[in-house]
């Protein structure tokens, strides 16, 4: 946990919490307390105005105060005082106290200060000493009473007062904190199910771009964050076989750079020595040639790959005869087939002119790329098969030889650029490893598909489509 607090949002959630609950705190044992103080005194003294009121609309008003009625009240205004938590008083107008609930003592209020008897409310206050403790009192004139012309005190202890305030107060205390806990709780999913696991992400994240790596972010949920990371994933996943392709694309350009340049670098230098007798010298200017033709293929390949990567392949499409562009490809490799005593067959389908949409040229360098593969990988003495037939708007064009074959665990890869099987690389001395790469390329360009089915000691067939003109 106190890693996740070390987090922006982790500190901030933290320091939000933290800030509103000192400023609910603030506002409760101050603001609060005040105002359920305030609230109750005055709940206390509209109760005994209600009281007295109450009191003085019974029979108070039309007693006779004798001794005998005096105590009789007194058992009455006793039950009501209990009631109220509150002591009651009937005090003369010439300052005789006739009657108080807490003593059965009469005395005249002269003897102290008697100017209360002219205030409604008094607060905080022992009456000059007639109360035991400070209390708030209610004060009614007994107006009605036809033989008495005095005043009806009700005075109810602070101490009950505050006590309920403070009863008051702790309740709102204990709201506040179960409030408090609430929000707390709150804060946490949101932590747990927000912060941590963008926290998650951001470390994903970082390790992309520090060091390379690409640990999974383990986010489960079917959420945003889970769907982010899941993309993040994916990212990491394609950054890691980018990374490889990297290490590859320099480990194999470099030895297929190296290996012709060593060979030339050589028979050049042993020419110059004299090494090489000068009728023998025609024989290595082949070789010389042989090589500097592979790096003239291999360079070639890397600027059309930099320019479909970069520029993402622009076609220039026209309508021409599919056929045609077949057998123009195949003459071309007439010379490279017959050394190997290899044929060229058609089987195409009708009409002898088949027309097709597409760029041209760039069809023409897949053709040749797919049938030099077949020349290659071919058996001396075999046939390869060039087959057309259409269904719907579309036309397959299909190049078939009887040559080694490509193992079934290689067949998603040799579109990747480099790739050479293990079967191929004796056969293959001259090629890059792009051209299937640059052939699968052009045909995405124009939204088609190329795939192939091989078998091992079999030979391998190679189909891609083109749409009708």
């Amino acid at each position: 946990m106190k890693k996740y607090l070390k987090t922006t949002l982790g500190r901030k959630l933290l320091a939000f919490y933290l800030v509103l609950f000192a400023i609910t705190f603030y506002l409760i044992t101050t603001v609060g307390r005040d105002y359920i103080s305030e609230r109750v005194e005055s709940e206390s003294i509209s109760n005994l105005r209600s009281v007295g009121i109450t009191l003085l609309g019974s029979h108070i008003n039309e007693q006779r105060y004798t001794k005998t009625t005096i105590l009789s009240l007194r058992d009455q205004l006793k039950m009501a005082s209990e009631a109220a938590e509150a002591e009651i008083l009937i005090v003369c107008s010439d300052g005789d106290v006739i009657l108080n609930t807490d003593t059965e003592k009469t005395y005249n209020i002269y003897q102290g200060s008697s100017s209360f008897l002219h205030e409604d409310v008094i607060k905080d206050t022992t009456l000059s000493g007639l109360l035991s403790e400070n209390s708030t009192c209610v004060i009614l004139p007994m107006e009605q009473s036809a033989y008495l012309n005095g005043y009806l005190v009700l005075a109810q202890p602070n101490q009950f007062i505050n006590n309920r305030a403070i009863y008051y107060t702790n309740i709102l205390t204990t709201f506040f904190y179960l409030i408090m806990a609430i929000v707390g709780f709150v804060f946490l999913l949101i932590y747990v199910f927000n912060v941590r696991p963008l926290h998650k992400l951001r470390k994903g994240a970082s390790q992309f771009s520090i060091n390379h790596e690409n640990p999974p972010i383990l986010i489960k949920s079917q959420d945003e964050y889970g769907e982010l990371a899941k993309t993040l994933n994916v990212i990491g996943a394609e950054l890691s076989k980018f990374d490889e392709y990297q290490r590859k694309f320099i480990s194999n350009i470099s030895h297929d750079f190296r290996s012709p340049l060593t060979s030339i670098q050589g028979y050049v230098q042993a020419m110059k020595d004299g090494v090489i007798p000068a009728d023998n010298q025609e024989k290595y200017l082949d070789i010389i040639l042989y090589e500097t033709e592979r790096l003239t293929k291999l360079t070639s390949n890397l600027i059309d790959m930099n320019n479909y990567d970069r520029d993402n392949i622009m076609l220039e499409q026209e309508s021409f005869d599919i056929h045609k562009a077949v057998k123009m490809t195949c003459e071309s490799l007439e010379g490279t087939a017959s050394n190997k005593k290899i044929t060229f067959t058609y089987n195409f389908c009708e009409p002898e002119e088949l027309l097709v949409y597409a760029d041209k040229q760039k069809i023409l360098q897949v053709l040749g790329n797919l049938c030099d593969n077949a020349i290659k990988f071919s058996h001396e003495e075999s046939e390869i098969c060039l087959h057309t037939f259409t269904k719907g708007e579309k036309v397959f064009i299909s190049i078939k030889d009887s040559g080694i074959g490509i193992p079934r665990e290689d067949l998603n890869l040799i579109w990747d650029r480099f790739y050479k099987t293990d079967l191929s690389r004796g056969k293959d001395k001259l090629g890059s490893g792009l051209g299937l790469a640059i052939c699968r390329e052009i045909i995405n360009a124009h939204k088609q598909t190329i795939d192939v089915v091989s078998t091992v000691g079999v030979g391998s067939e190679f189909v891609f489509t083109l749409p009708k003109a």
